[in-house]
């Protein structure tokens, strides 16, 4: 088992919560890191590519609710260089909306 895939299954699973999405994340067979079980229908896959050298870090699939074995998103993943950007694709996949972005600033000099 390797650590590293187990620490990105338990940040998905926190980030399902976080995202309030009920479902489960489960590990995969090789080169498959995690299965991604929404209870709503969706299943995504995050794989690792296999290669030496590719720019790519991660492999995203996702088959929605309802939608067959095969569905197009599932024969032709998404490429991702990042886990940030694995993450917006796993968010994306589950129909998580983005919510408004935090800015934080100092406070006036005056308050």
């Amino acid at each position: 088992m390797n650590a590293a895939d187990v620490r990105v299954r338990d940040f998905l699973a926190d980030s399902l919560a976080l995202w309030r999405v009920a479902g489960k994340v489960e590990a995969g067979d090789s080169p498959t890191v995690a299965v991604v079980r929404a209870d709503a229908g969706t299943i995504v896959w995050i794989e690792r590519p296999s290669g030496e050298g590719l720019p790519l870090r991660w492999l995203v699939r996702w088959r929605g609710a309802g939608e067959a074995p095969g569905a197009p998103r599932e024969q032709h993943p998404r490429a991702c260089a990042s886990l940030v950007g694995m993450l917006n694709t796993v968010r994306g996949a589950l129909g998580v909306d983005r919510g408004a972005a935090v800015r934080i600033a100092p406070a006036p000099a005056d308050a």
